[in-house]
């Protein structure tokens, strides 16, 4: 793998404040990988946070909790960005839900956005946990 620019690392509750830190956590990264252009990084955040809303909104189990933890890497030829969402129930990707519903609908854009924004977007069952994979390939600096 090529030069590690920045890692960074947010874990707590499946509670609004996580979104908050993660977006710290994304602002403190930038400053370290400064080679990374805001049309790459832009997205990225972008799609990694709606990805954490929608843990924050969905992942819950009645009477249960979640934990969150998001592990980001910052390459020069690639993000990356796992989230854990640990005691969550399975997720269940709804079909169609990867594509933007309609101009009246009130939810459902987050994880078909965040599909638009990213070069890849996984999510597998892992020892009873969610875990997400988000990856984006900036454009070589010769491209711009």
């Amino acid at each position: 793998m090529p030069e590690l620019l920045a890692e960074g690392h947010v874990r707590g509750p499946a509670m609004p404040p996580i979104v908050e830190a993660v977006q710290d956590e994304l602002v403190r990264l930038w400053d370290l990988a400064l080679v990374i252009d805001a049309e790459d990084r832009l997205p990225f955040e972008l799609a990694v946070v709606e990805v954490v809303t929608n843990a924050v909104r969905h992942a819950k189990p009645p009477g249960g909790e979640v934990q969150l933890d998001l592990e980001v890497e910052v390459h020069p030829d690639l993000l990356l960005a796992r989230l854990f969402e640990l005691g969550a129930q399975p997720v269940v990707i709804p079909e169609g839900a990867g594509e933007m519903p309609g101009p009246d609908a009130e939810a459902g854009r987050g994880l078909a956005l965040a599909r638009q924004l990213l070069t890849t977007i996984t999510c597998e069952r892992r020892d009873g946990a969610n875990v997400w994979t988000l990856t984006r390939r900036p454009a070589p600096h010769d491209a711009r």
